[in-house]
């Protein structure tokens, strides 16, 4: 820890944000908390690095870049932005010697040269910094809250120096209103910041570095910024908080303006212990895992021929090479995973009409898989009760839920005949034989395969039973696993049925379980609450091609921009938008050739 005046600082690290294709909503709030991260620190730095390593995958193989973002702060900071982590060191090469007054030598053999910017336009556009990863190593950003009093004084003697010149130049006079916005702002109670933005170029061959440089320049002066290197390169590289040790002149922020120096952008999805799902907008690979976000529910949405299924498949079969140890439990209305459930790891289970599965929902509520009210909203819908008996159903329930075995044993026992008549279907086939015999043993993973079951509504009462058992029976007891429904628009017109659903991806945190949703109507899914609800709270989603009816609904729910709206429409095959947490990227979900031929359908 280095100190400044007696003060000691720590390392934290900080995660960072996909920000190029954020909608404004999401990005005003990520800038806000950038803001109020500058605030509860008043002073430190700022450091965005860029690593490079290599990846392979089968037959691919990526020359593939991460970034790492770090904050040095007065130690004791307690910092709830940008899910930090207190550090014990960034581990950065270290400056061992100056090669000449413009270039130091670090500790792994390279060659390091700090920039640091001079001159700024009156306005930058948020989120410029990433440009400058593809020739700058690190970007960092010194900064200092300014005392209050002093701040008023330093922006008015400036607002009036500029206001009492003339301007040669249409950029002075660009310059002269910013400084007048600015001393509004600061006036009006906004902080103001002094800070350096430096630019650390590594290589390992001289020639190439100052290459390097002039690229650097280039491409900053595009944005009306200028740069050089000062004398000072191993105090520059070491981020000191020192700032008027520096040879180079102030430059100040409020913390408004400051946000267009947001350098917390992370494109990529690199997760540790993550599933490689093919490569992002940028060429890197895609390294998703579904533990380390928010919620683990995650949506694959698109239409037919768009790659659902087949990054569906993808996903769980990758899943379980990196851990053998997952289990899964697959609802599957078309019997599409069946045929593969091998390659997956899974068993398959096909259920037939006619066949008693020992699905019983009063046996599922007594061995606490299901609610009394789940089981009456169950029947409510089943069996089309009208309104003014749902209230005697549910008495009935809560009064004899403990008297009898079965659901059929319940019907013969209520005593309203009105609500008797209703539940009669529930005594005789094919009803009955869902409720009557022996549940299926589960004794590892597997998959319910239901094409042969022609009826939409006997398919739905099924999956949403079995879905219970097999939560209450094996996920809830498993471990990290991995719950997944398929073609799940079939059952957006069953309201409860997607509220078990809901439920079951709600418990299921708590148990380490993974909430799957693959679906091609996010149109039907976004038209129910509950629907909805599985769209909105999964931490993960990925949207693939669009029908034109369903866009609507995914700019709604996903606050999409015209340009990602457009690029849904005629995305190719295997190519999507993926949010993960708070990152949002462009995806090509890349399946090898073994597994386009295994699980094409």
């Amino acid at each position: 820890m280095r100190r400044k005046y007696g003060r000691r600082y720590e390392w934290f690290r900080l995660h960072g944000v996909g920000f190029t294709i954020l909608p404004y909503v999401e990005r005003d709030s990520v800038l806000s908390d950038f803001s109020a991260l500058l605030a509860s620190v008043k002073e430190g730095a700022l450091l965005a690095r860029r690593l490079w390593r290599n990846y392979v995958y089968g037959n691919y193989a990526f020359t593939a870049s991460e970034m790492d973002f770090y904050l040095k702060a007065p130690a004791g900071s307690q910092i709830p932005y940008f899910n930090a982590e207190r550090l014990g060191d960034p581990c950065r090469p270290i400056a061992r010697r100056l090669v000449n007054p413009l270039t130091l030598e670090l500790s792994n053999g390279s060659l390091a040269r700090v920039l640091a910017v001079h001159r700024y336009p009156a306005s930058l556009p948020e989120g410029f910094l990433y440009t400058l990863f593809s020739e700058a190593s690190e970007i960092a950003i010194v900064f200092r809250e300014v005392e209050r009093g002093k701040a008023v004084s330093v922006t008015e003697v400036a607002r009036r120096r500029r206001l009492t010149s003339s301007f040669s130049r249409v950029e002075e006079a660009w310059e002269a209103s910013a400084l007048e916005e600015l001393a509004t702002r600061v006036l009006a109670g906004s902080s103001l910041y002094e800070f350096y933005l430096l630019l650390t170029l590594i290589d390992g061959d001289l020639k190439n570095l100052s290459s390097r440089e002039k690229r650097v320049k280039a491409i900053i002066r595009g944005y009306g910024i200028d740069s050089e290197a000062p004398p000072m390169q191993r105090e520059l590289y070491n981020l000191s908080t020192c700032l008027g040790i520096f040879c180079v002149e102030k430059h100040y922020a409020d913390s408004e303006s400051i946000k267009a120096l947001f350098p917390l952008i992370d494109e990529e999805l690199h997760d540790s212990k993550g599933v490689f799902l093919g490569v992002s907008g940028t060429g890197s690979p895609v390294l998703l895992d579904l533990w380390s976000k928010p919620n683990f529910n995650y949506v694959i949405v698109g239409v037919t021929g768009s790659g659902k299924s087949m990054a569906a498949k993808v996903f769980l079969k990758r899943l379980r090479e990196l851990d053998e140890s997952i289990v899964y439990v697959g609802v599957d209305p078309e019997s599409e995973y069946t045929r593969v459930a091998g390659l997956i790891g899974a068993q398959a289970v096909e259920i037939r009409e006619g066949v008693k599965l020992g699905l019983d929902p009063l046996k599922l509520a007594s061995s606490g898989a299901i609610g009394l009210g789940q089981v009456a909203d169950l029947l409510i819908e089943l069996y089309s009760i009208p309104r003014r008996l749902h209230g005697v159903l549910r008495r009935e329930l809560f009064m004899n839920s403990d008297f009898v075995d079965s659901i059929v044993e319940f019907t013969y026992s209520v005593k309203d005949s009105d609500l008797s008549k209703h539940l009669q279907g529930a005594t005789v086939p094919p009803d009955s034989l869902v409720y009557e015999g022996t549940p299926i043993a589960l004794p590892s993973s597997v998959v319910f395969g239901l094409r042969n079951v022609r009826s939409k509504r006997l398919k739905a009462m099924i999956s949403a039973l079995i879905s219970i058992y097999a939560y209450n029976k094996l996920l809830a007891k498993a471990g990290r696993s991995v719950f997944f429904v398929d073609e799940a628009w079939l059952f957006a017109e069953t309201p409860s049925i997607m509220g078990l659903f809901e439920n079951i991806a709600r418990r299921g945190r708590k148990h380490g379980v993974v909430f799957m949703y693959v679906s091609q109507r996010a149109e039907d899914l976004a038209r129910t609450p509950q629907g909805r609800a599985v769209l909105e709270q999964s931490a993960t989603a990925l949207l693939l091609r669009q029908e034109p009816q369903g866009l609507d609904a995914v700019r709604e729910v996903y606050k999409l921009s015209d340009v990602e709206l457009d690029f849904l429409a005629n995305a190719p095959v295997g190519t999507g938008i993926l949010k993960a947490g708070r990152k949002r990227l462009t995806i090509q979900v890349l399946p090898t050739q073994e597994e386009l031929k295994e699980f094409s359908t």
